[in-house]
């Protein structure tokens, strides 16, 4: 047996219940990792409130998960650290995901457990100089952040790059990766003290979104408007980055915290010129570039807090705070 958090029915954060589950048996081609660090995201807050497609009811959630190996097809793997690409079922064209593309967690057990089994295929080692909690904090902010910046928002060196939001485990890594890729890194937040701790993770200009006419204030900071706006509110604050932004600048839309907008300044789109952009996860191949980035520039993830499995209940109603400066871990061994 083994403990799991598992989500009963849609409600508060006390709809995730603890329980001794039977340990997963691995089907032909799976190997099965014991989970030391599991790490929250957005879309276990939106399962649980009933705002995701799909929902299958009772699941083990969870979509970031780092461990060692216990069984594998290659008993190469048997006793390595590994890390878990979080999704599967991409499809044969890099550029969009397929009709069979699912995130673990829900329909799948995910790994708010002391156990999971999945495909070899989804296991990477996990780079010499992160720590269990740091390798769980990668894999879906890791994998999103990446694929905007680099796929979808063809960074360039020396670029001038506005990330909005920081704090959040996307927002947060973009600015790592941005910053070791060579860009200039701008940010907003409604925190002092998350803008704070953006300066000294070396962001070149950060103001509040809550200002009237904000991104002038960035502007000037900055020295000149960003040509790449990495984003994942969406809302009316689209108009203030079509401002903020350059001519042919690219805006990369990653989520809708902030759901749509009420009105769009159209002109600027096209008088501009700017490109807007969605893009959500990744294909395998990105998620292992992403990896080989944070081995080559030696990238520590930013943690908030790590919280025993025990006390998942009061992790995910931090999470869904929207506090927390970077990624909520759980480790699950405890």
């Amino acid at each position: 047996m083994m403990r799991a958090v598992r989500l009963e029915r849609q409600g508060p954060p006390e709809e995730l219940k603890l329980l001794d589950l039977p340990d997963p048996a691995p089907a032909a081609g799976e190997a099965l990792v014991r989970l030391h660090a599991c790490g929250l995201n957005r879309r276990d807050v939106w399962i649980r409130q009933g705002l995701y497609a799909r929902i299958q009811l009772p699941c083990v959630l969870g979509s970031d998960g780092a461990g060692v190996v216990e069984q594998a097809p290659d008993r190469k793997w048997i006793g390595k650290r590994a890390v878990i690409i979080p999704c599967y079922g991409w499809g044969p064209d890099p550029k969009v995901q397929s009709r069979d593309f699912f995130i673990l967690g829900m329909p799948r057990q995910g790994t708010m457990a002391e156990k999971i089994a999945v495909p070899q295929s989804m296991l990477c080692e996990i780079p010499a100089h992160l720590s269990f909690a740091e390798a769980a904090a990668l894999p879906v902010a890791g994998l999103t952040a990446y694929r905007a910046l680099v796929t979808r928002g063809e960074l360039r060196k020396d670029e001038h790059v506005l990330v909005t939001g920081i704090g959040g485990g996307v927002a947060t890594l973009t600015l790592l990766f941005a910053k070791a890729l060579g860009a200039r890194v701008s940010v907003n937040s409604g925190s002092a003290e998350k803008l704070a701790k953006a300066r000294s993770m070396g962001a070149i200009a950060a103001v509040s979104y809550k200002e009237k006419n904000w991104e002038k204030e960035l502007v000037a900071q900055a020295g000149g408007p960003p040509s790449l706006i990495i984003d994942g509110a969406g809302g009316d604050g689209l108009n203030n980055l079509l401002a903020a932004s350059s001519g042919a600048a690219r805006i990369v839309v990653y989520g809708a915290t902030r759901l749509s907008p009420s009105k769009l300044d159209m002109p600027k789109i096209f008088f501009k010129q700017v490109d807007i952009r969605g893009t959500t996860m990744g294909t395998d191949d990105e998620f292992r570039a992403m990896l080989q980035l944070v081995e080559r520039a030696r990238i520590q993830p930013v943690i908030d807090r790590v919280f025993p499995l025990s006390q998942a209940v009061e992790a995910n109603r931090l999470l869904e705070e929207s506090a927390q400066m970077g990624k909520i871990i759980l480790d699950c061994t405890k």
